[in-house]
């Protein structure tokens, strides 16, 4: 549940939904705050008109802060660059290797499909 600031004689917003800090109550010194946070008048007489009124919705994803899927697919990039060497054909292996390299590659670039992904993202072991 989102919280936001309204007027109270028009219903105008006065700013964007937002959750409710948990230290509210001890910063005003009051036990309770939800249930004064809807009529604050005993803020003074600058707020006579205003309350915060609960709002459906939640918050947006933050830029700069990255979700499940964002991260794993990361990782799974960081893998890939760190395994480039391998397809690199003056790299010394046998066609086994080459092959297990390749599926590593594979594994990697279908992360986003494989089962359990975001959340429970299984890598898979790079080749010997």
């Amino acid at each position: 549940m989102m919280w936001q600031l309204k007027k109270l004689s028009t219903n105008e917003t006065l700013n964007n939904p937002q959750p409710l800090p948990e230290n509210w109550g001890p910063i005003f010194g009051l036990a309770g705050i939800q249930e004064r946070l809807g009529d604050l008048t005993w803020l003074g007489d600058n707020f006579a008109d205003m309350g915060w009124v609960q709002v459906e919705g939640s918050l947006p994803v933050e830029a700069g802060r990255t979700t499940p899927a964002e991260a794993a697919w990361a990782t799974a990039k960081q893998l890939l660059r760190e395994s480039d060497w391998s397809m690199l054909p003056d790299v010394s292996m046998t066609v086994g290797d080459k092959q297990a390299w390749i599926k590593y590659r594979m594994d990697l670039r279908n992360i986003r499909s494989s089962t359990g992904f975001p959340d429970a993202v299984s890598f898979p072991a790079k080749p010997n």
